[in-house]
């Protein structure tokens, strides 16, 4: 579950900014998700400022609460789709606190099916967390580049294991990874252009 540009307080997920700025978010119990860490969260909302949000279409892969993609779409994002298999039915509820249900996709199922299913459909940021340390990562962008998902001048966001590594790719390019800590790496990748 990756999330980013929300204020955690007492185990509350709350959306910070936008329309629906204040929201609480409902969380699963038990510990089957792994939110952010405060420090990751707010450097990962920092890099995107520079990237709005405004008219954007936006993929929430392992999404957990769906905090991220709400959070997007608070700010200004036009559609949300929403990718997990335990958490579908949390998600159309974080929805609805947030007055999004409209625009939002929920797809509860395996990522792997739900992810075939919107080939011939692309998306201005895309997001994934998979859990960390099950070889989720690099099948998960195989997948997303070799569908095209990510509209040409989109971005991809993954937060992974430290331990794992992204392997290069001939349909996308590596701009920026950043390691917190030695758990957690967070890599932004874009398509890869003509004649790089």
């Amino acid at each position: 579950m990756c999330i980013i540009d929300y204020v955690q307080a007492g185990g509350q997920v709350r959306i910070i900014s936008g329309r629906a700025r204040g929201r609480i978010l409902k969380s699963p119990r038990g510990t089957a998700t792994r939110p952010t860490s405060d420090r990751t969260r707010e450097s990962l909302f920092n890099i995107l400022a520079a990237r709005p949000f405004g008219q954007a279409r936006i993929l929430d892969i392992f999404a957990g609460t769906g905090a991220l993609g709400l959070e997007a779409m608070s700010r200004g994002a036009v559609e949300g789709v929403f990718i997990d298999i335990r958490t579908g039915s949390l998600i159309r509820e974080n929805a609805a606190l947030c007055g999004v249900s409209r625009a939002c996709t929920v797809l509860s199922m395996n990522h792997r099916r739900a992810l075939a299913s919107l080939q011939g459909r692309t998306f201005d940021y895309i997001f994934a967390d998979p859990p960390y340390d099950n070889d989720l990562v690099n099948e998960t962008l195989a997948a997303v580049f070799a569908y095209r998902l990510l509209a040409p001048d989109g971005l991809c966001v993954v937060e992974h294991s430290g331990r794992e590594d992204i392997e290069a790719g001939g349909a996308f390019t590596i701009v920026r990874e950043k390691a917190y800590g030695r758990e957690t790496r967070m890599t932004f990748l874009v398509n890869r252009r003509e004649g790089e």
